[in-house]
């Protein structure tokens, strides 16, 4: 959204327009928009985003309406959980039945997702930051970036008893199968085919309110050609070996105890030359402090280099992600969305499914993943691999080092199957519709 060329930047070049992007009080996005989107008429508010201290009724009605969608990943979350360092489900993994039932007898109902819940919402909560930021700019139109977060259910709120037109979007492709959105935009955006069944069948969306637009992250993977590096002066940054085979290992942070002992593996084996060739690691730690101390002990060491010299989001960070994501021969990630951006690039990619040395209960082994709902459009195409032991990882990381070719065809039915067009246009494509519906205003 707030990178050169972005869906602000293209909004604000409508001089008749005038822009008020809503950020996060305390975070960078003020700075990123302010550096390349930012325009005469741009106008950048701060806001609190924390939730807040619900009562009772509050916390009754947020648990039901969550739960009128109960997916593999709701199941998972309500189950196992997603932390792996935290109790099962938070520690309410006695509630999982109750939380299922209220999507089997209330979840079918049409009328209790797109009329009773809306209205209970709207009877319940308020913010009166956001209704002063209302009655401040009398805005003619709402555009939600991430429409299932609360924050932005709150505006919506707010737009909707004041009758201001609304546009939607998820921010990730894993958002609308994890719980229900209580509020309908008058029109979503999404990223692709699968999110647009997720949106009709899940939450009521009727399928003229839905628009395709793809994933305006993944446009500078196509524009951003001039910001190209030559694989040898990536390596030679590092301290690598330009000449070698590139891993690029990608943490998975809380979600996964044991990285650190595959990771160290896979080193090993490198270093021993047992791979076959010459090869090299870079490892790109989950952005916070507690993962890049799971991996100090092995800074240092030679032929392992660390992407973590600023974790915060930028777009130098952007550019030096993509060029080290386009020269790996080999990604190795935690079912996560890297895995339809390594197939952009056509970069083979193993998923790791299981838990190194260890033996962990189900709640914290990362066989639980497998579970997520939005990852099973991945596995469906064949794209990617899941190593669920050490012989299966090794095995697999050397058969795309010697036919990287592998699974070509299969990433290709990847892109095709979840980034919509990836023709870089997608923030133009959100530009435009937003345009498009202020001129009807």
């Amino acid at each position: 959204m707030v990178i050169p060329n972005g869906t602000v930047a293209r909004l604000a070049k409508n001089k008749d327009m005038r822009v008020v992007a809503l950020v996060p009080r305390g975070s960078n996005f003020r700075n990123l928009i302010e550096k390349y989107g930012l325009g005469p008429n741009v106008i950048v508010e701060e806001v609190d985003t924390k939730m807040q201290n619900f009562s009772l009724l509050q916390k009754l009605f947020y648990f039901f309406y969550s739960y009128l969608i109960f997916t593999g990943t709701t199941r998972l979350l309500a189950t196992f959980g997603a932390r792996a360092d935290a109790p099962p489900a938070g520690g309410n993994r006695y509630a999982a039945p109750l939380k299922g039932l209220i999507s089997k007898i209330f979840g079918r109902s049409r009328w209790i997702k797109t009329i009773f819940v809306p209205w209970g919402y709207k009877k319940l909560f308020s913010r009166k930051e956001l209704a002063d930021l209302f009655e401040k700019y009398h805005p003619d139109l709402v555009f939600l970036s991430g429409i299932a977060a609360f924050e932005d259910v709150e505006l919506l709120a707010e737009a909707q008893r004041r009758k201001v037109k609304t546009i939607g979007m998820p921010a990730n492709w894993d958002h609308l199968n994890k719980y229900y959105v209580p509020l309908h935009s008058d029109f979503l955006l999404i990223q692709n085919q699968p999110m647009k069944k997720e949106a009709m069948e899940y939450h009521s969306y009727r399928e003229e309110q839905i628009v395709m637009v793809g994933f305006p992250q993944f446009d500078f993977y196509v524009t951003g050609k001039e910001y190209i590096k030559p694989r040898a002066e990536v390596l030679k940054k590092y301290g690598l070996n330009p000449d070698s085979k590139l891993i690029l290992f990608i943490s998975g942070s809380v979600y996964a105890l044991d990285e650190q002992d595959i990771l160290k593996a896979i080193y090993d084996r490198a270093w021993r030359g047992e791979f076959g060739y010459p090869t090299s690691v870079i490892v790109r730690p989950y952005p916070n402090r507690a993962d890049i101390a799971k991996y100090k002990h092995l800074e240092g060491l030679s032929g392992i280099a660390f992407f973590w010299k600023n974790t915060s989001i930028n777009f130098e960070n952007i550019v030096e992600f993509t060029n080290i994501m386009r020269h790996a021969d080999v990604v190795i990630s935690v079912f996560s969305t890297t895995a339809i951006e390594a197939a952009i690039f056509d970069r083979p990619t193993i998923t790791i499914g299981f838990d190194g040395y260890s033996k962990r209960p189900m709640h914290q082994s990362l066989a639980r993943m497998e579970k997520l709902s939005h990852f099973k459009h991945v596995l469906d195409t064949g794209s990617v691999k899941v190593a669920r032991s050490f012989d299966e990882l090794f095995s697999q990381m050397k058969q795309y080092l010697d036919f990287p070719e592998t699974d070509m065809q299969n990433r290709k039915d990847l892109i095709e199957k979840m980034c919509y067009q990836l023709n870089g246009e997608s923030t133009k494509r959100i530009a435009d519709f937003i345009n498009l519906q202020l001129a009807h205003e």
